[in-house]
């Protein structure tokens, strides 16, 4: 399955266009570059697709009649009804079995009423991990009763996090050496943050360091995607619950909703925040290592498959999943980090409404590489106002 997007006119988005969205793009640019905007703009038509193969399985089981209509307008959040205009364009396309293809449109309105056969089917499962999730170990300890919005995608990122710590009882946290533990209190779970070598005493996650209170929630809601969230519960909410009574005695699936291909796709507003540039590569080892089931980690029986997305200011990041590309070339290598093989990774970046690929190939080894040769611009102009003062 091959998924692409050509965006216009959609807020700072002038002209973006992705032939081939791999399992792990990363994003850089300057700030209101658009980042945050592509990504949400994916998501959302991640979901519209995932709607699309919910009523084409359901058409498929001899249910004539659709139990939910896809509004677009009610899928704009967090700022994207201001980003819409009349000369906005989307077009979004799932290609299978290298011929396939499944579009979805949008141009003044959505278009969206398109068959899958039985074949194609899949079944999604869209987050999004807002940068405001250093609210989230707060919010938790107040029971979510602090009053106030705080966005849709935020309390996207909120719930993830809820459901995760509902099925979790510890998550370590390796790039910092600790762990956090899930403890059952007498009005509600508590948080508590750990360190592995028993140095200090546990610390309530609210009062952690804002580097740990933004990371933990992040690494939690990974691993409860890779391991622990149910897709069978999902799917069952998603489809069977729609059903009435009398499309109950009419629904004859012809595909069995395990053998659907299972996907989820997490779209991260800046991974780095609130970490140090040697913590950042480390805990980007960790997401990796959960998304990607390296080392240790199994895939769960149902062959779920992880995407990731990020949006980011740092260099760090760029430069070291560089090292995590060349790891796959070597065995020794593959061993010791988290490797990214060639074809699972893009990056771009962004500037004046568009995308610029960051992917390269090396001309000594020919190995693939990210080109971040210009993400060092300004460092070299701090340089240079430094020796550029005299007396």
């Amino acid at each position: 399955m091959k998924e692409s997007i050509h965006i216009q006119n959609f807020g700072p988005l002038r002209d973006v266009r992705i032939d081939d969205i791999k399992p792990l793009t990363v994003l850089i640019g300057d700030s209101a570059s658009g980042k945050s905007a592509l990504m949400k703009v994916i998501a959302m038509m991640r979901y519209i697709y995932k709607k699309v193969n919910i009523r084409a399985y359901l058409k498929n089981s001899h249910i004539s009649k659709t139990p939910f209509r896809v509004r677009f307008d009610s899928l704009l959040h967090d700022g994207m009804k201001e980003m819409l205009t009349s000369q906005t364009e989307i077009e979004y396309i799932v290609t299978c079995l290298g011929k396939r293809e499944y579009k979805i449109t949008y141009k003044e309105k959505l278009e969206a009423n398109i068959g899958v056969e039985n074949t194609d089917l899949v079944f999604f499962k869209e987050a999004f991990v807002a940068e405001t999730r250093s609210l989230v170990p707060m919010w938790y300890t107040r029971g979510a009763s602090i009053r106030g919005d705080l966005g849709f995608l935020f309390h996207e990122t909120f719930n993830d996090f809820f459901q995760a710590v509902d099925r979790i009882k510890e998550q370590p946290l390796n790039y910092i050496d600790m762990k956090m533990q899930v403890v059952k209190g007498p009005w509600r779970k508590e948080l508590f943050v750990v360190p592995n070598d028993g140095h200090h005493k546990p610390i309530k996650l609210h009062h952690a360091s804002s580097g740990i209170q933004t990371s933990a929630p992040l690494m939690s809601i990974m691993r409860y995607f890779a391991r622990e969230f149910s897709f069978s519960a999902a799917f069952r909410r998603s489809v069977l619950d729609t059903l009435t009574d009398d499309n109950i005695t009419k629904f004859r699936p012809e595909v069995n909703p395990e053998d659907l291909k299972k996907f989820v796709h997490l779209h991260i507003e800046e991974p780095e925040l609130s970490l140090d540039p040697k913590t950042q590569c480390l805990f980007i080892n960790d997401l990796i290592r959960e998304a990607f089931y390296r080392g240790d980690n199994k895939c769960p029986d149902d062959g779920r498959q992880l995407g990731l997305m990020f949006a980011t200011h740092s260099p760090y990041i760029l430069n070291h999943l560089n090292v995590l590309l060349k790891a796959s070339y070597y065995e020794k290598a593959r061993e010791r980090y988290p490797y990214i093989n060639p074809d699972e990774i893009a990056a771009y970046r962004m500037d004046d409404g568009e995308v610029e690929p960051l992917m390269a190939i090396d001309n000594k080894t020919e190995h693939h590489v990210i080109n971040t040769i210009d993400l060092s611009e300004t460092m070299e102009d701090i340089f240079d106002d430094y020796v550029s003062i005299n007396e």
